[in-house]
């Protein structure tokens, strides 16, 4: 359907592309945890319309 609607787009599967179609979206979850782990932001004005790059929230180290 995306081809269909994206024409004259191409459009390709992600296992077309080299990637792992059974873990992108685990891959993309890490990445995004990382950049919060690293106080990294996760959003952009650009990308997302928000009025600041914001991070993912807060890690809380559970108790011992």
């Amino acid at each position: 359907m995306l081809a269909e609607r994206l024409t004259p787009a191409t459009v390709e599967t992600a296992d077309a592309v080299g990637w792992s179609s059974q873990s992108i979206e685990a891959q993309a979850f890490a990445y995004l945890a990382v950049r919060t782990l690293n106080g990294l932001p996760i959003t952009f004005l650009a990308t997302t319309g928000v009025s600041e790059s914001l991070r993912g929230g807060i890690v809380v180290s559970p108790r011992s």
